[in-house]
């Protein structure tokens, strides 16, 4: 088969051409069928992944990978080679990795890349939006010193401003985005102040609202965790839905815990008397945070602790509302708050408890996702306890995977920890409906391989366009 040929079906695979336009003969310059031919055979490119907020490969050997670190991972493993840009300042830790802009090799295919910024002490402050304005102003100028342009770049939004700056000065050099929108930033501000303050409120946020529009709008692709927040995304943004927009799940990599330390884990519970005896448990694992409402587990856990049910609460983790949560159950002896465990610790966990709790608060941004608590749980093969709407109570229904609890359910936290307790039948039948379809929709090799696949057909259009 001659170059042309192969190129133009290789083209047609990718959808960079059509059939008609293969039919009637597609012959580009020698160059451009040269440059795509090799990525064809070699399958090595070089992708960009912008990502702040997150845990780094230079973290430390005990971070969570999240998304940044997963798909960086997952395009080496792949064979290509990447650059992950992302702030000096060390977000979960309240630190700089680095004063000034730093070039770190982590492996021959894997660079990383620090962006200095001034950095700040609260999540939700005025010296976060200044950082991120500095963020923003400093990758442009390390934008413009660079010689080499990637063949697609995967862009974590928010923050809005570096990812508005990365699209942009990308998207001039005719380079594909995908841009991995993650919540409503800006427009969830105004789900938080009273209607009367809105427009006001919109006034202000102007600019970020411009900003937001114009990185969706610029890139090539938009990449979510669900249909439903790919849905609003693109109606943010005023596009339609192509083959270029995608959704992939914020999961996790499945760590395979060896036996000796999954019986030291155990020994661990059993020294704390949690779970022992056959005691059941429900549990949580993550961020005490304000995106989850606690007030429900409390009643919850009284109900229980007053009809003397043996039922145990596993509250594990830390975060920015653990003195309130800790101060609402300190009355009750049957709420546990062991801090935070590590991987043989949660799955020792999950074989003494009936459920995991996922008490999202039911904010729009929620409703419109599948959170990571919801796979996590999954992922152990735990029924899901969440009293969220939207995509998770379809998730629950169509599956089977869990229960809904709240107003809008007519049941109470207690009354689905109750149908648990009292059939084991039940229990089974959910718990391996929660691991089948974690395997079949959710873990890590489906959601990533399809991920990197995408990248990689966007990278092949571009290359035909250069």
């Amino acid at each position: 088969m001659k170059n042309t040929d192969l190129y133009s079906s290789y083209l047609l695979e990718k959808g960079v051409l059509s059939k008609s336009e293969k039919n009637i003969g597609y012959n580009p310059p020698a160059r451009m069928q040269s440059d795509t031919m090799d990525v064809y055979y070699s399958r090595k490119l070089l992708i960009w992944v912008f990502q702040t907020g997150e845990p780094l490969h230079l973290d430390g050997k005990n971070v969570r990978p999240m998304r940044a670190m997963n798909i960086a991972n997952a395009l080496v493993q792949a064979g290509h080679k990447v650059v992950l840009w992302s702030s000096a300042f060390y977000h979960q830790e309240k630190r700089h990795r680095s004063p000034t802009s730093k070039r770190i090799r982590i492996s021959n295919n894997l660079e990383i890349r620090l962006i200095p910024s001034m950095g700040y002490n609260g999540n939700v402050s005025v010296a976060r939006l200044m950082d991120h304005a500095q963020l923003a102003f400093n990758l442009k100028n390390m934008l413009g010193k660079e010689k080499e342009l990637p063949h697609a770049a995967f862009i974590g939004y928010p923050p809005v401003e570096p990812a508005a700056v990365m699209v942009s000065w990308l998207a001039r050099r005719g380079v594909p985005t995908l841009l991995d929108v993650k919540d409503q930033w800006p427009a969830m501000f105004l789900d938080i102040v009273p209607a009367s303050c809105r427009p006001l409120v919109r006034l202000v946020l102007s600019p970020y609202f411009y900003l937001a529009r114009g990185a969706m709008r610029n890139a090539t692709g938009l990449s979510t965790m669900a249909n439903g927040f790919l849905d609003w995304a693109l109606k943010f943004a005023g596009r339609e839905r192509t083959e270029k927009d995608g959704v992939f799940p914020l999961t996790s990599p499945s760590c395979q815990v060896n036996d000796e330390d999954l019986k030291t884990a155990r020994q661990w519970w059993d020294q704390r008397g949690i779970g022992k005896d056959g005691r059941p448990c429900i549990c949580f694992v993550g961020s005490q945070s304000p995106a989850f409402d606690f007030k429900p587990v409390y009643a919850a856990a009284r109900m229980a602790s007053n009809s003397r049910t043996g039922c145990e609460f596993v509250i594990c983790g830390e975060g920015s509302s653990s003195g309130k949560v800790r101060a609402m159950m300190s009355s009750l002896s049957n709420v546990h708050f062991p801090g935070w465990i590590d991987r043989p610790k949660a799955v020792a966990l999950a074989e003494r408890s009936y459920a995991a709790l996922a008490p999202y608060l039911c904010k729009e941004n929620f409703i419109m996702n599948i959170p990571n608590k919801i796979i996590d749980a999954l992922s152990l093969g735990l029924p899901v306890l969440s009293p969220l709407q939207g995509e998770v109570a379809k998730l629950i229904t169509e599956h089977g995977v869990g229960m809904c609890y709240g107003a809008d359910t007519g049941k109470s936290l207690y009354d689905c920890i109750l149908a648990l307790m009292q059939d084991a039948a039940l229990r089974k039948r959910i718990s391996l409906a929660a691991h089948s379809l974690y395997l079949g929709r959710f873990s890590f090799d489906k959601v990533y391989g399809s991920l990197v696949k995408h990248l990689e057909i966007l990278s092949c259009s571009a290359i035909a366009l250069r």
